[in-house]
């Protein structure tokens, strides 16, 4: 009797173990809207985006006029591909949710949902890594040097900026 007790509980345990992992990730929908401003305006923002801090770095290592023009040049030029990445993101972490709710959740399919969802975070990462490269090869060795110094000071507003770690 306890032999059939284990391995009918073997399932719910991991079902109940990718529930656990999958629950984060599924949490995150961006961040939070800022509060309106007086009389119901919004007030200024800076960037919003993965790209953000980067670019909120990029504001302050002096860039020429030209080379503001590079950059939203690269940033045009990527905002397709990173459109179609995020609406695939969107539309994988909707199958991971619906897997994971399912009245009988199958471990295999949100197993499957899971690893999609991975796979699009790991591609916009490397989209948006390609888009930094490009941008950096646009600096003198002084403005990067700027920049990596930006980049490395801590922020004391980090999560407001979209930007992790």
């Amino acid at each position: 009797m306890k032999h059939f007790e284990r391995t009918s509980l073997v399932p719910v345990a991991a079902a109940l173990a990718l529930v656990l992992v999958t629950a984060p990730l599924l949490a995150f929908d961006g961040p939070p809207a800022a509060p309106p401003g007086p009389q119901g305006a919004q007030a200024p923002q800076g960037p919003k985006g993965p790209l953000a801090g980067y670019l909120r770095c990029l504001g302050i290592v002096g860039l020429t006029d030209v080379q503001k023009a590079d950059v939203k040049e690269l940033l045009e030029a990527a905002k397709p591909e990173m459109d179609a990445l995020h609406a695939t993101l969107k539309t994988d972490r909707e199958a991971l949710r619906a897997a994971t709710t399912a009245p009988s959740p199958d471990t295999c399919a949100i197993g499957t949902a899971f690893l999609k969802v991975e796979a699009d975070l790991k591609a916009i990462g490397e989209e948006l890594k390609a888009v930094r490269t490009a941008i950096e090869a646009l600096l003198t060795p002084e403005q990067k040097a700027k920049l990596e110094g930006c980049l490395k000071a801590p922020r004391p507003n980090a999560e407001d900026d979209g930007e992790e770690g």
